[in-house]
């Protein structure tokens, strides 16, 4: 008998889990088997951050911008299963960093 591993749209489950934290999502797209959410500012990364937790990164974007990035993922589902969630924010490179992103990977 074949296994049936039923899969879950990223962009919807990333709704959900925003829907469900009342969190900001800005742009959503999928990429793969991850969701991409595009906030507004740090801020909103933060609020991600605080609800789910997770890892952040720092990168130069290019023209003066860095470019943060929460790696986290959705609540597990029935199955055990998650979803990738990545959360990104720009800023403008000489902004002060909050610190409460000070652990940002670069």
């Amino acid at each position: 008998m074949p296994i049936s591993i039923r899969r879950t749209d990223p962009a919807i489950a990333a709704q959900v889990t925003a829907d469900l934290h009342g969190l900001p999502t800005g742009r959503l797209t999928t990429r793969g088997d991850a969701a991409h959410i595009f906030t507004a500012d740090l801020a909103d990364l933060l609020a991600w951050r605080a609800a789910l937790g997770g890892t952040v990164t720092r990168q130069r974007a290019g023209g003066g911008i860095t470019l943060w990035t929460l790696h986290t993922h959705t609540e597990p589902r029935s199955d055990d299963t998650r979803t990738a969630v990545l959360v990104h924010a720009l800023t403008l490179t000489h902004e002060p960093t909050d610190p409460h992103l000070a652990d940002a990977v670069a």
